[in-house]
């Protein structure tokens, strides 16, 4: 009886590995994370090789807003395809990028066209096009920040004190009363 439990628990341990050759095993670390771990130029690298490649050009616009870098942001983006141009976290960056450089206007052109296509999308395909809950949130918030800069007729380079009250006041949360 023992040697044939010790056979069965082989030839199960045999037919498990025998099945491994064909699981597909799921990464445990997803693209968004591998990408933030490289480095700027590894990024580059990356785009450029595959420009189709939302997430890399993501976290590739990311650093170079870090880096204070907004005019290369706007060239990588021109660069990019037209599925790129068009995704939304790539519009909020791109946007951001136009703000920094003092040109309000187009930023606030450039958020009003991504919150447009982001509404237009049905809900199982927003994930994909960078159209998520968080990134409408954060575009509907910078465009109110640029309204008020518009309104104001200010910019981040010329009045930098009052385009931050700007962002702060489109970041604040409203409170209702009953009374």
């Amino acid at each position: 009886m023992e040697i044939r439990t010790q056979i069965a628990i082989v030839g199960a341990v045999a037919a498990a590995w025998g099945m491994g050759q064909w699981v597909r095993v799921r990464p445990v670390l997803d693209r968004a994370s591998e990408a933030e771990r490289m480095s700027l130029g590894a990024l580059e690298q990356r785009v450029a090789q595959r420009p189709d490649d939302a997430i890399a050009t993501r976290v590739l616009l990311r650093r170079y807003l870090d880096h204070g870098m907004p005019r290369v942001v706007g060239d990588t983006v021109r660069r990019a395809p037209e599925t790129i141009q068009r995704d939304g976290v790539v519009c909020l960056l791109c946007a951001r990028s136009e703000e920094a450089l003092g040109n309000v206007a187009a930023a606030s052109a450039i958020v009003t066209g991504a919150l447009n296509r982001c509404g237009a999308l049905p809900m199982d395909l927003a994930d994909g096009a960078g159209c998520d809950v968080r990134t409408q949130t954060e575009l509907t918030i910078e465009g109110a920040a640029l309204d008020r800069m518009t309104e104001w007729r200010v910019t981040p380079v010329s009045d930098p004190a009052r385009a931050s009250l700007a962002h702060e006041i489109a970041t604040r949360p409203v409170r209702i009363s009953t009374q």
